[in-house]
């Protein structure tokens, strides 16, 4: 199959924010805007864990724990969500996603392309479907579990808990996001003293994840990326994600 879900598509060129990842957070809490390259290919595995502190940013006043995000990953062993998101190359799409037991499924609801990954003795299978011809193929992935797979959404609500303690980041309100009681912070990147592009984060208030986020051309306005939670539970059973694989035709890679 030719098309590849969007779900892993677009993180190839999202832009980075700190509170959205670790791992191109710069020492002194900067925003890192350059490219945040991630595996290309659907149901592709990083070793590393994206919502743990890599090191201690700079801040302009001194704090202590309270002010740190706690961020409890416990939810990401059974979940059902969706999130849309946009960016200028590859538009607006909305995703679903959830993960229980053994499975885990995504579709992005404009291509109606579903990845479907199923936890096997020893190995993994990732199905790439195409809801809509009902076709698709299957790949048998050695050496890696349900657990080593980071979806779309672990990717972008991944939170450094030193966040909200950057010197460049600035409490703006509290909000609500997919009907959750949310942090709303704004961050900025500065050059040659100059504000370039302004950020909105809204944080989880219970699990501490990154619910919402939009970034902004400080001098023009324009919209350069945006995305946001819409539904949310870790109510999910493992049929609630499993994928009828006979109604598919399927070929083997």
């Amino acid at each position: 199959m030719k098309k590849i879900t969007l779900l892993f598509l677009i993180f190839t060129t999202i832009v980075s924010l700190c509170a959205c990842t670790t791992n191109n957070t710069t020492p002194d809490g900067s925003v890192n805007f350059g490219d945040y390259v991630i595996p290309t290919e659907p149901g592709s595995y990083s070793p590393e864990n994206t919502t743990a502190a890599q090191s201690v940013p700079s801040t302009s006043v001194s704090y202590d724990s309270s002010q740190l995000i706690d961020s409890d990953v416990s939810w990401q062993n059974a979940y059902a969500l969706s999130y849309s998101y946009f960016d200028q190359k590859t538009g607006v799409s909305t995703i679903t996603e959830g993960k229980c037991g053994k499975y885990y499924q995504s579709i992005d609801d404009t291509s109606k392309i579903v990845t479907f990954l199923s936890q096997e003795d020893g190995y993994m299978l990732q199905y790439m479907l195409d809801s809509t011809a009902k076709t698709g193929t299957v790949t048998a992935v050695t050496n890696a579990d349900i657990d080593s797979a980071y979806s779309g959404f672990l990717m972008i609500s991944a939170c450094d808990p030193y966040f909200p303690v950057y010197k460049n980041v600035t409490k703006v309100a509290d909000d609500f996001v997919a009907q959750r009681s949310a942090t709303r912070y704004k961050q900025v990147q500065t050059e040659n003293g100059e504000t370039t592009k302004i950020a909105y984060v809204w944080i989880d208030d219970e699990l501490g994840f990154a619910s919402k986020c939009e970034l902004y051309d400080a001098k023009t306005q324009e919209v350069l990326m945006r995305w946001e939670l819409l539904d949310f539970t870790t109510n999910v059973k493992e049929e609630n994600v499993k994928v009828n694989i006979d109604a598919y035709n399927i070929v083997t890679q």
